[in-house]
């Protein structure tokens, strides 16, 4: 009796006292959308998300903030985005119609916090594709603005199509997989010196087997 009473106390103990404290969230500062704490974003990449932010919670009162720090410090990404978004109280208190975008630097990890409210239009499924196909490709470019932008642009998208809101819509841009994009001047060049070269040398022959292919 006396030990199940003692494990009953451990048990209450750790709750009330957890035994490792929780990250350091910083303190929300400037214009709410936009806590770029790692200095990922330029100033006039920071106006236009704030005006996004500022156009989709009036049309719709939906939030979408971005919080980028240098280090979680020690934490998952799942525990300090879940205590981010709570601490940082995003979207409509009735609705919790509120997105966080957190990107930590020195771990190369982002993740989307989504509210309640949100889940039938941005469900796991949805929010990891829009990762994969939005986010991750630019961190791998190392050009972590543009995985921040254009992720916040497909959710602004995403949001406003939910609340049937007909406001001002954005262009995402994915990345190609390669990052490339080829000339079609540089490639129409180098098939007329192939051209003059075989018609030169041998006759035309093998530009006839192409054409014939």
């Amino acid at each position: 009796m006396m030990k199940r009473a003692a494990l009953l106390l451990l048990a209450a103990a750790s709750l009330l006292f957890p035994l490792r404290a929780s990250a350091d969230i910083p303190k929300a500062k400037g214009d709410f959308y936009v806590q770029d704490f790692a200095d990922v974003l330029n100033v006039s990449q920071e106006t236009e998300l704030i005006q996004l932010g500022r156009q989709l919670e009036g049309g719709t009162s939906a939030q979408i903030a971005v919080l980028t720090v240098d280090s979680l410090e020690g934490e998952s990404m799942e525990e300090y985005s879940t205590a981010a978004f709570r601490q940082y109280g995003i979207g409509n208190e009735e609705k919790n119609n509120g997105v966080l975008i957190v990107m930590a630097m020195e771990e190369r990890e982002i993740r989307i916090e989504v509210g309640y409210g949100l889940e039938g239009a941005l469900p796991d499924g949805k929010v990891g594709r829009i990762l994969d196909e939005y986010a991750l490709p630019y961190l791998k470019k190392n050009q972590p603005d543009e995985a921040v932008i254009q992720t916040y642009k497909v959710l602004y998208n995403e949001t406003a199509q939910e609340d049937g809101w007909n406001g001002e819509q954005t262009a995402p841009a994915a990345p190609s997989d390669n990052g490339r994009t080829v000339n079609p001047f540089l490639i129409a060049v180098i098939a007329i010196v192939v051209i003059t070269l075989d018609l030169k040398f041998f006759g035309g022959i093998l530009t006839h087997l192409f054409l014939s292919i």
